[in-house]
Order: structure tokens, then sequence, then C-alpha cells
């Protein structure tokens, strides 16, 4: 396996804090939640540089991980940290609205792969220009939609992805509390619909919580910072393969996410607890047709990596070896044009709102 040099692009606290220790000593420290704690888990990734416009964050990085990496430098211009260390992957945690550019120049510095920050962008202007550079120069790209490395939700894709429901028909996807910001944490929430479905969306029917009526079109947050600047949201999503996707997404409901699948021979159940599957089968034909008993069973994956370590391997296991990555930059743009057209559908009294195949998609 090829060693890397890393460079890291925002260092806030989704970037640099250590792994918190795990409830007893031998089981050393809980899966890495942060960007600089998966990349120190990766023996053949070195951080070469850090960048952030912050003193106090780029003072913080080095205390923390100066010992892992003692040659490591820091930066307040991304520019010139990426023309003066040539990194060979980036990951990129900028504000939630900040992620185009960063991530377009390190495509144009010849970075090999990218990490970055979910929401993948906040317009879906950006979003198209991110995908279209990354696919011109060939950059690996994977979006940290955190449940793409989360064992149970890999391990539901693949029951899905394997015909276990028959063909998939209905998505359900809940999200609440006061965090269910539309392009902070619905991120979360319709990337899963997208995840499953495994298709462009086609067009979407959405409404804002009430008091956002006049939100308008064009993304008004802060970076996740004020819950008072991002609307909650429920819409219906109709995939082009003919899944349909409805979400829940209201601030005055529980928090968590939860997703229920549906096919002709059963149900799915998926929070961040676990998953399990109730199977149903049609036995025989017209009216002499009975349904079998159902069968409800956990599913149990095994598995030795999760979370961004996960994340930032199956990255590196994608320049090697070029297959796709778990969220790859394509799939990130399903999920922006989604909340982009839940803006227009409600701006526009909560009509559809159509969206157009993307510039790479295949004809027909």
């Amino acid at each position: 396996m090829a060693n890397y040099r890393a460079a890291m692009i925002g260092l806030s606290w989704i970037a640099t804090d250590p792994p918190p220790p795990a409830p007893d000593p031998v089981l050393g420290t809980s899966t890495p939640y942060s960007h600089a704690a998966a990349l120190a888990a990766i023996p053949n990734v070195d951080v070469v540089a850090g960048c952030d416009i912050v003193p106090g964050l780029r003072d913080q990085f080095v205390e923390r991980w100066g010992s892992r990496w003692p040659g490591v430098r820091t930066y307040d211009d991304y520019a010139e940290m990426l023309a003066a260390v040539k990194p060979d992957v980036v990951t990129i945690a900028t504000p939630d609205f900040l992620h185009a550019d960063p991530f377009i120049a390190a495509v144009e510095a010849g970075a090999r792969g990218i990490f970055v920050e979910k929401p993948f962008a906040t317009s879906l202007e950006d979003a198209t220009r991110m995908v279209e550079a990354a696919r011109a120069r060939k950059v690996v790209v994977n979006v940290d939609t955190q449940r793409r490395f989360s064992p149970y939700h890999a391990a539901s894709h693949a029951f899905v992805q394997q015909g276990k429901l028959g063909k998939l028909s209905q998505i359900m996807v809940e999200i609440g509390g006061e965090r269910a910001l539309l392009w902070r944490n619905h991120a979360h929430a319709v990337d899963q619909m997208v995840y499953f479905a495994d298709s462009d969306p086609a067009w979407v029917m959405g409404e804002l919580e009430p008091g956002f009526e006049d939100y308008g079109t064009e993304y008004r947050g802060d970076g996740g910072r004020s819950i008072e600047t991002e609307p909650g949201a429920n819409y219906y999503v109709a995939f082009r393969n003919g899944v349909r996707g409805y979400l829940t997404g209201m601030k005055d409901t529980m928090p968590g996410i939860m997703v229920t699948l549906r096919g002709p021979d059963g149900r799915l159940s998926l929070d961040d607890e676990g998953a399990s599957v109730t199977v149903i089968k049609l036995i025989g034909h017209g009216a002499q047709a009975e349904w079998s008993k159902p069968r409800t069973e956990r599913i149990s994956p095994e598995y030795t990596v999760a979370g961004m370590e996960a994340g930032i391997r199956d990255m590196l296991a994608g320049i090697e070896t070029g297959r796709r990555t778990a969220s790859p930059a394509e799939h990130a743009w399903r999920s922006v044009a989604i909340i982009d057209a839940v803006v227009r559908s409600a701006a526009d009294g909560n009509r559809p709102a159509t969206i157009a195949p993307p510039p790479w998609a295949a004809p027909g």
C-alpha cells in the first residue's frame, strides 16, 4: 500500500478532536470522530499541513497532534498551503457554505483524493462545478455522510442491493429535534434516501416549517451555528427508477434519524442503534394466494473499521483500485439537488419542483 501525504483545510472540532476513551482501557479509544483522529489511525498517512483562518485553532491542532506528526506545518491560507506542500489527499471541514472553492483548489493542486464534510454544498451550482472538477481530473471523493460508513447502514444497504426485500419501492426517513436544519442536518437524512434509492431524483414536493414562508430559494444559514437561520421541512421525492421517498423533518419532533425501507417481500427498519428486517412472502397466485407468516430478524454485521476512519480508508482504496467510494460526489450532488428542489417547491406554493438530470448522467 502506498504512503500518502495529507493536508487539512479547516481545523474546527470536527477536524481535530481526539477520540475519547472507551469504557474500559482494554478497548483503547472510541471510534475516531474527527478527521485528524481518523487519519492518525491509518499508518500509511502522514498529515503534513493544516489550515485555518483562526490562529487559536491552528495552535490547538499542533498541540493535539504535533507529537503524532512532528513536522506538521500550519497556514492561514489554503491556496498557499496547497501550493507549498502539494498533498496527495485533502480533508475539508470549512463552514457548510464554503466547501466549493477549497475543494476545487485541491483538485487543481493535484490532490488524488478529497474527504469533504457534509453538506457537500449549499447550492446546486456549487455542487455541479465540484463534481465536474473532480470528474475531469479523476479525483476520488468521499463525502462525510457518516451513516454510509456505519456497519448497520452498510449491511442494510447490502441486504437491499441483494434483492432480499424484493424491488425496493418506498423509503421513509424521520429526522427531528431543534437541530433538524434543512441544509446542516437534513443532509444526513436525505442522503439515506439517496443511498438506498440509488437513482437520480426527478421531482420533489416540499414544505418548510411555519415561520419560514418567505425563506426563498437561496441558502440563508450560517453554517449550522444558529437554529433560527434554517428551517425544518417535510418532503416527497420521486426518483427516476420509480422509488419514492418520504421525509418528515420538522424540529418539533424527537431527535434522531430513523429509516424504513419497503419492498414487496419485507420491511427493513434502521436507526443508529441497529437494524431489523421483517420478511413476508406471497405464496401462490390469484385468489388462492396466501401471505407467509412474518419473520423478523436483526441485522448483525461483522466489521473491523467504521466511521470516519472507514470513510478515509475507503477513499484511499478508491485511489488504489479505481472502485467507487461509499459516498461519492455524484451521490452528494443528488442530496443537494433534492434540498434545492425542496426550497423551490415551498417558494412555489408547495408545487412539484423538477430536477434536471445531471450533466454526467447516461442518456436515457
